[in-house]
């Protein structure tokens, strides 16, 4: 009796461990899938500043591209404009 009590204590300790092992490992690896996703998001910023700039020097062609960096020009402008309102208000108050 006392046997097959250790046994299946054995068996669970088994099975928790080996679940354990399994959540670490899963973790791990959403560990390394974050960081990739990561250094995805650096190349794509990158890929976008670089056609910003090429768009800067008139060196865009594709129609697609010139218009997304003329919608990204003009919302820079409204992004300075929403500033410059904040700022002023905020030299009113002050």
């Amino acid at each position: 009796m006392a046997g097959g009590f250790f046994a299946s204590l054995a068996k669970k300790r088994d099975q928790l461990l080996d679940t354990a092992e399994t959540h670490l490992r899963v973790q791990r690896l959403k560990g390394e899938v974050a960081n990739m996703r990561k250094e995805k998001e650096e190349i794509l910023n990158k890929i976008a500043t670089r056609v910003y700039d090429l768009f800067n020097q008139g060196q865009i062609q594709d129609q697609e591209l010139l218009s997304l960096c003329q919608q990204l020009k003009i919302k820079q402008w409204e992004l300075d404009e929403k500033w410059s309102e904040i700022n002023h208000v905020k030299s009113e108050k002050g």
